[in-house]
């Protein structure tokens, strides 16, 4: 299977292959819309009285269709604009609302949307990103999408009947379905594609008002309703808009069917259980409501979706998604295509007992324990977009069920922020608390008080997927909150006029993952990036990373790491006056634009340098995994050890 930087590498071809379609389909609509006005004009010079002759000539006039391309070109593009601008105020939240999905609490007690939840969080601890807010869709199809511009943003949605008829293992492969379109760069593509797309079928939306806009078709001089050309025309832009709407399907096919293959391939690989995904597709088909979505936004973003929201499985060669059999056939490939009808009461009364006896904690099998793993540095990159889902399970059953239960409340979240934030030197926490208590919410500082001496004793290797966990908490937070709780955060921060590794950490994680909820979505541009800049700005990370090691020969092991960049001329290693988070900051912003096979490069000089002393610290570790997450290459939980 591609590694996680061929996958991204893939999405950006199928972004390139998507730009040549949508310019094609664009010719394609400029010389049906001509065509439907130069008819129009025609029909209207013989309702006026002339021959109304269709010659070339009488057809083929430069200037209007010079004037009709013009304006075809300003209706998309202005169209695909707006709906790109919109899609960026909300990221994923926007696809979620647009279907009328509603966004499920983070610590909701329901069983069964506590499953889901916990099947989400698992998936992400895995992956190493944040857990993303999960959205629930009023549908009794059996059906799920991820949706955002980048891991910051994204969101998980998953319909009433997934909930309600998917035992645990389908549901863990339909949530691994949509992790894997996160990590390998699908999610993104098919934000674009709906923005792009949307564009093209405004031209029937205008033929619609033009034929919408008439009460009469009377045209004379005593009484004048509309006139019969712009009838015609309207029909016509509406037969021009309809080709539109079936080049946009035509894309949607083009650029998903393959996609969807891969990331069943990549569920399975999560999760070490086809049986999990394979099931959940048979249930699927052996369903009456299939996997269909009534909302009538659902066509606009039936490419997102985990099985074809729109029609009856194999009805359709048509469709956004390949046939289910065949999806079932690659997972199982000795499947004889035997189906068997759902038994829709007794199959959710027994997945609705099942999830109100693990909410219970009766459950047949002993969590796993969350064991180290010693990897030489190419073993480390290529665990990027490699999730693990036991070794996910592990981690959050040695972290303490309380914490568990505190990051999942929006007040409590908060708290553990800025416990995490408080300096172990007594006198410069005690100056910390002081300003906390003026400044922050006084439930808030309640907890603090209440919960320190817990977050002080936890282990340091669970800072990191403590701070995963609290995120779709934090994201509930209203904007004033969300304000006040950035304000107490730098206060923290800069308290001590030091920032630590682990601050500027968990800043970072905060800014890049909270803020999408409150600010436009800003996604990376991964573009080629000069070779000196790229040089200069990697050299201030690496000299940053050794120096938080332990190397008897530091500046030897900064060029051993540079190498891998793939250069002899390595910059001189800047010096620690260089060498500030400031600069780090700088860097990393830059970094983040470049290529997935750039950001490979990256990574791997990064893990030599961590691991070139055989061993490898909290900080370090805290240091390489924000520096991935700046990349958007997230890197999983203990892949260091």
């Amino acid at each position: 299977m591609v590694d996680f930087f061929g996958q991204q590498e893939q999405a950006r071809r199928q972004t390139t292959r998507l730009v040549i379609l949508f310019a094609m389909a664009v010719l394609l609509i400029i010389v049906a819309v001509y065509l439907a006005v130069s008819l129009g004009l025609l029909f209207a010079d013989l309702f006026q009285g002339g021959q109304g002759l269709i010659s070339v000539q009488a057809l083929w006039q430069p200037t209007r269709f010079g004037w009709v391309s013009l304006l075809t070109i300003m209706v998309i593009a202005g169209g695909s604009w707006y709906r790109l601008y919109s899609l960026k105020q909300g990221g994923g939240r926007a696809v979620a609302e647009m279907l009328a999905a509603s966004r499920i609490p983070a610590a909701s007690a329901d069983p069964l949307l506590r499953r889901l939840l916990n099947v989400v969080e698992e998936m992400a601890i895995a992956s190493g990103l944040p857990v993303p807010p999960v959205y629930l869709l009023n549908e009794a199809g059996i059906n799920a999408f991820a949706a955002g511009f980048s891991p910051a943003d994204a969101v998980i949605a998953v319909t009433q009947g997934a909930v309600e008829l998917l035992e645990r293992d389908e549901l863990q492969g339909v949530v691994a379905h949509e992790f894997s379109h996160i990590l390998n760069g699908d999610m993104r593509l098919k934000m674009y594609l709906t923005g792009v797309l949307f564009g093209i079928t405004l031209i029937s939306d205008a033929g619609i008002m033009l034929l919408s806009s008439r009460r009469s078709v009377a045209y004379s001089n005593d009484k004048r309703g509309t006139h019969p050309a712009l009838l015609v025309i309207g029909f016509l832009l509406f037969l021009a808009g309809t080709a539109g709407v079936v080049f946009a399907d035509l894309i949607k096919r083009a650029v998903s069917r393959q996609r969807e293959f891969l990331a069943d391939a990549a569920a399975v690989q999560f999760t070490r259980n086809p049986a999990g995904l394979a099931g959940a597709l048979k249930v699927i088909a052996g369903y009456s409501r299939g996997a269909r979505v009534a909302h009538p936004a659902a066509r606009q973003a039936s490419h997102f979706f985990f099985g074809n929201a729109m029609k009856e499985e194999g009805s359709d060669w048509w469709a956004s998604h390949p046939p289910l059999l065949e999806r079932i056939r690659r997972l199982q490939p000795g499947f004889q295509g035997r189906i068997e009808p759902v038994q829709v009461a007794a199959r959710s009364r027994h997945i609705l007992d099942e999830a109100v006896h693990a909410m219970a904690g009766i459950t047949t099998n002993a969590p796993p324990v969350a064991g180290e793993r010693s990897h030489d540095p190419v073993t480390v990159v290529d665990s990027i977009g490699q999730p693990d889902c036991e070794l996910a399970q592990g981690i959050l059953a040695e972290l303490p069920a309380a914490l568990i239960g505190f990051a999942r409340d929006p007040y409590m979240a908060r708290a553990m922020v800025y416990c995490l934030l408080l300096d172990s030197e007594a006198a410069i926490r005690g100056r910390q608390l002081d300003v906390l208590q003026t400044q922050a919410d006084a439930a808030v500082f309640g907890e603090v008080l209440e919960i320190y001496p817990r977050l002080a004793a936890m282990d340091i290797r669970m800072r990191i997927p403590l701070l995963e966990l609290l995120m779709p908490a934090l994201k509930e937070l209203s904007l004033a909150q969300y304000q006040q709780f950035r304000a107490n955060t730098m206060m923290l921060i800069h308290a001590n006029h030091e920032v630590s590794m682990f601050e500027f950490m968990l800043q970072r994680m905060v800014e890049r993952h909270v803020s999408p909820a409150f600010e436009p979505v800003q996604p990376a541009g991964n573009r080629p990036l000069p070779a000196g800049e790229v040089l200069s700005h990697l050299a201030v990370v690496v000299a940053m990373l050794i120096r938080l090691g332990h190397h008897r020969l530091p500046e030897s092991v900064y060029r051993d790491a540079m190498r891998q960049y793939g250069t002899e001329l390595v910059p001189p290693m800047p010096g620690r006056e260089i060498c500030t988070m400031e600069m780090l900051d700088r860097a990393l912003h830059f970094l983040r634009h470049g290529m997935p096979s750039m950001q490979k490069k990256i990574v791997t000089v990064c893990t030599v340098a961590v691991m070139a002393d055989g061993r490898v610290s909290g900080r370090e570790q805290e240091m390489l995994r924000a520096i991935c997450d700046a990349l958007e290459t997230p890197l999983p939980p203990w892949s260091l050890a």
